[in-house]
């Protein structure tokens, strides 16, 4: 399988299904859930993910804050700063994993583009503490659900993968990382 093809994929909707190809426009609504979710989300068939506008970003959790997804994210934030009005938290999967990401200084990486360097843990992956994404604000989350409420009440969850959330971060919207000078390959 040549998976240079594969197109990033973005949610749009309120569970991991609901997704799609960064370049692809949203789906047509086919039931009532597809209804609710496009309700949810502020969304409509038809929108592309480089429409939305990103004011949070999300990068850890246990599903994507391994050594190798902070050193993907990093990569594409490397001498660049995140866009005015994002706000950014990097939260790694363990604490041997942020020990080793300082270890090689993807800490500074972060914290030099505009990212809070986190304590392992919950955090905004589901919203636990002071760590919510506020009401009607969307995120590009590299956590694994994306169901309503789970970054707080009303926040609207794109999951994505740790370099489009880092890229988001810098445009202030989806972009694909394909394309972007830096990006992964």
């Amino acid at each position: 399988m040549d998976a240079s093809a594969l197109e990033p994929y973005v949610t749009w909707g309120t569970n991991p299904e609901m997704a799609g190809p960064i370049n692809a426009s949203f789906p047509e609504i086919k039931d009532h859930n597809d209804q609710l979710a496009y309700e949810y989300m502020d969304l409509h068939p038809g929108q592309y993910a480089s429409d939305i506008k990103i004011e949070y970003v999300f990068i850890g959790s246990c599903t994507n804050g391994r050594l190798s997804d902070l050193q993907e994210a990093a990569k594409i934030l490397s001498n660049k700063k995140i866009k005015k009005g994002v706000t950014g938290v990097v939260v790694p999967g363990s604490r041997p994993v942020r020990q080793a990401a300082e270890k090689i200084g993807l800490d500074q990486v972060f914290i030099q583009a505009g990212f809070e360097w986190r304590e392992p843990g919950c955090s905004m992956c589901l919203g636990m503490n002071p760590d919510k994404v506020p009401e009607f604000v969307h995120c590009a989350s590299t956590s694994n659900r994306n169901f309503a409420g789970r970054q707080g009440k009303n926040a609207r969850t794109h999951l994505c993968s740790p370099a489009m959330a880092a890229a988001a971060a810098i445009n202030g919207k989806f972009v694909d990382i394909r394309q972007m000078a830096g990006g992964i390959n």
